[in-house]
């Protein structure tokens, strides 16, 4: 079978770029937690969201090279290519930034996937199936056109897309999720760890 696979916040995890690149902030008080929403959020209230805007550049760019693969991820990708499944990852994210240098956001992101996605001194995904797109439109398509059985995201506005092929099946990675919402819809599986992972057992 073939398993699509997003890519940012879905196998790499920005945890500790954020806390790298929160470090070269200015003004960022030391009681302001170093995540995405404590950064997101005093830059918001300081009226400095070109600044936040610059930040996210910098994160999905040069910053990629501080961010590591969430737990476990390695380990169930080279597990569901040993059990005979294909692996792709199906990303969008824009060239380049709206503000700020003009880092390449693609060619980041494939520099990240060549030095992370390594298992037992293999690359983990083909440079061939690799796919990066600039708009959610073009990400969604492809999940339909490249027949995925199953795909793995962790924005629920992508499986939820009216456009998302009904014959894929949908997984959420959604890790600070604390209780799985109400209106959920049923064909959609959520996991918080890929650890917790799992596949059809068909080829």
């Amino acid at each position: 079978m073939i398993i699509g696979l997003d890519l940012d916040n879905t196998i790499v995890c920005y945890d500790q770029a954020i806390k790298r690149l929160a470090e070269e902030l200015p003004d960022l008080p030391s009681t302001i937690l170093k995540t995405k929403l404590g950064v997101r959020d005093f830059l918001r209230a300081e009226d400095r969201e070109d600044e936040w805007t610059m930040f996210q550049g910098n994160m999905y760019g040069p910053g990629m090279s501080y961010a590591e693969p969430f737990p476990s991820a390695l380990s169930v990708i080279a597990a569901m290519q040993s059990a005979g499944h294909r692996t792709i990852i199906i990303s969008h994210r824009t060239r380049h930034p709206y503000l700020g240098p003009q880092h390449d956001l693609h060619a980041a992101a494939r520099t990240w996937i060549k030095n992370n996605l390594i298992s037992n001194g293999t690359q983990l995904v083909a440079e061939s199936d690799i796919h990066l797109n600039e708009t959610r439109d073009e990400k969604v398509a492809l999940v339909k056109s490249l027949a995925c059985d199953l795909f793995i995201d962790d924005l629920i506005e992508v499986l939820t897309d009216p456009a998302f092929p009904m014959s894929t099946e949908k997984v959420w990675f959604a890790p600070a999720l604390d209780a799985t919402p109400s209106d959920l819809p049923s064909d959609v599986k959520t996991v918080s760890n890929w650890a917790d992972l799992s596949w059809p057992d068909k080829n």
